[in-house]
């Protein structure tokens, strides 16, 4: 379904308001001047602006209908939306078999693959994106993500 840019800038709104309330209900880390809020914060704090900037310009553009689903009669467009979809699915059942970096890599394939991204592009496209992500949550911001054989040997 297409959504006016308006409709989704109060959903964005929304989203930061749940995301500030819940990031100020983290506890605080014992001897230290920040605590868990401050990323979750900040995140809400950019959700917040980028929701005010695209209602601002819908405003200013002019609101059309909430909804236009013409594109739904298409079975190639309600596959592009279902994917994502399918992909977290398919992430919180494959990765705590698999581990973190294979479950990523073969999620982000497919949806590469289907936004027409050449094969020779989106192979090392999808394992340096898992590569990075897994060393940015692991190591950088220590996030325990599920490990697996590959995960083992880094």
């Amino acid at each position: 379904m297409r959504v006016n840019d308006l409709f989704l800038a109060i959903m964005v709104l929304i989203g930061a308001a749940a995301l500030a309330v819940a990031a100020c209900a983290l506890p605080p880390i014992p001897g230290q001047n920040y605590g868990a809020e401050v990323f979750p914060l900040a995140v809400a704090g950019g959700l917040l602006l980028c929701g005010l900037l695209l209602g601002a310009q819908a405003i200013r553009a002019g609101a059309g209908p909430l909804f236009a689903l013409g594109w739904a009669r298409e079975k190639a467009a309600l596959a592009r939306a279902a994917a994502p979809i399918a992909a977290v699915l398919a992430y919180v059942v494959l990765a705590p078999r698999i581990g973190f970096i294979p479950a990523a890599t073969l999620l982000l394939l497919p949806l590469l693959l289907m936004l027409k991204t050449r094969a020779v592009v989106a192979v090392p496209v999808a394992v340096a994106t898992a590569l990075v992500t897994y060393y940015a949550f692991s190591h950088g911001l220590r996030v325990p993500l599920p490990r697996g054989v590959i995960e083992a040997l880094l």
